[in-house]
């Protein structure tokens, strides 16, 4: 079984090799921090809204990973599709993608193009940063802006969702549990 296994690996990489493609692998799942700041279930990429209600025309949020396998489609992102660089949210077929002002709300989807602003590169150290300027990462707020946390009252953990904006900002101005992210398969 072993050998199988060794061998089918063997054919699929000279597969890769003779078709001319890198051995990229497709990398689906929710797009999380590695820090799940003051929220146990974890923050993640999110669209803003939900089914009927999703708003691709305003900033995404950083919002409590939903738990439910059958209500998270706007948190289900594919990386380096339908293009290397593209994140890719299959659902409401939209890519990621940033405006050049560093500022709050700087991150959105929008139709997948082949535009720079929607080429990012995931680095090993989990920093989500624009292609086409490095020096900038993807980073959640260090607050949340849940309606309940705005009218000062305190969110009850594991039941209500919290959202954070996200924006661009310069990576080495940004702590690490705000810009640090990986793809939870």
């Amino acid at each position: 079984m072993i050998v199988k296994s060794a061998w089918t690996a063997a054919i699929a990489s000279l597969f890769v090799v003779a078709v001319g493609g890198l051995a990229e692998e497709t990398r689906t799942g929710l797009l999380r921090l590695k820090d799940n700041l003051d929220e146990q279930r974890g923050i993640c990429f999110d669209i803003a809204g939900f089914r009927a209600n999703i708003d691709v025309k305003v900033p995404m949020q950083a919002h409590t990973c939903k738990q439910n396998l059958n209500a998270r489609e706007d948190e289900l992102f594919t990386m380096d599709q339908p293009r290397p660089g593209n994140i890719h949210n299959a659902e409401y077929d939209v890519c990621v993608d940033v405006i050049a002002a560093v500022d709050r709300g700087s991150v959105f989807v929008r139709p997948c193009t082949d535009s720079a602003t929607q080429k990012f590169v995931l680095a090993d150290n989990g920093e989500l940063r624009p292609a086409s300027d490095e020096s900038l990462c993807i980073a959640a707020s260090p607050t949340p802006s849940h309606p309940a946390v705005r009218t000062g009252r305190t969110p009850e953990p594991g039941v209500t969702n919290v959202a954070r904006v996200m924006s661009l900002a310069p990576c080495d101005e940004v702590s690490e549990e705000l810009k640090l992210w990986y793809i939870d398969q």
